[in-house]
């Protein structure tokens, strides 16, 4: 009980074009969820600079966009730009967390910085964070004197949700200002919960996504193997001699 909010995601007809540009005609006509609420330093107030998002979709892909306004470009503070890396956190970032299934306990967290650095990882039981989930995303940062945007698509099949054309997910969308040291939310949360504020019990309800039906996924890994026999009360004995095996492992679901 923080307050949520309810989003709404639009449909697109034709893909974006993953540039951070944010030259598309829907940027004009779909107005920007933009109300972020301190969770740090000023509690409940209003964030200091401005965040725009937008939550569009098409047959594919759900994508979050945003434009990060920033009144002090040269003081902001990043450098990380490998995947995966915790140091992401600790640069000025976006953050977002899907709960796909609106269950409140599983659920999807992506985090990217201004250089292009990305982390993402998937939740269970409302609790434990897999960050070694690596799904298949896009995503474009351009940087501009009034600040940055991150535009990333998601695609469906990289994500998994309930069946039916009409989804109801949970959304928060966080942005973090280090030399202010501000962290903001979409759907405000209280201090109390520090760096947790993206799990998936606070998200709020994103609604008007249109889903295709969940594809299954067909993994396929080859592996090798390799061994040495040796049998010396064999005749004739045998040394070291070659052996191994080549296959797939296939798993579908």
């Amino acid at each position: 009980a923080e307050g949520r909010v309810t989003m709404r995601a639009v449909r697109v007809m034709t893909p974006l074009r993953i540039d951070g540009r944010l030259d598309e005609r829907v940027y004009t006509t779909v107005p920007a969820m933009s109300d972020f609420v301190q969770t740090e330093p000023a509690e409940g107030v209003p964030a200091t600079e401005k965040t725009e998002v937008w939550i569009l979709f098409d047959a594919d892909n759900v994508y979050v966009v945003a434009r990060c306004w920033e009144s002090e470009p040269d003081r902001m503070v990043f450098d990380e730009m490998r995947r995966d890396n915790v140091n992401v956190g600790l640069d000025d970032n976006l953050a977002w967390s899907f709960d796909t299934f609106f269950d409140r306990r599983t659920g999807y967290l992506f985090e990217v910085n201004p250089v292009g650095g990305r982390l993402d990882g998937e939740t269970t039981n409302e609790g434990h964070t897999n960050f070694d989930w690596n799904p298949v995303w896009d995503f474009g940062i351009e940087r501009f004197d009034g600040g940055w945007v991150v535009e990333a698509a998601l695609p469906f099949k990289s994500l998994r949700y309930r069946p039916g054309p009409t989804q109801v997910w949970g959304l928060n969308v966080r942005r973090t200002n280090v030399w202010k040291n501000e962290s903001s939310y979409l759907s405000p949360v209280s201090a109390g919960v520090g760096r947790l504020g993206l799990r998936p019990a606070l998200t709020a309800p994103l609604v008007g996504l249109e889903a295709p039906p969940g594809s299954k996924k067909l993994e396929i890994k080859p592996y090798a193997t390799a061994d040495f026999t040796t049998d010396t009360v064999a005749s004739p004995p045998i040394r070291n001699q070659p052996g191994g095996d080549l296959g797939i492992d296939v798993k579908y679901g």
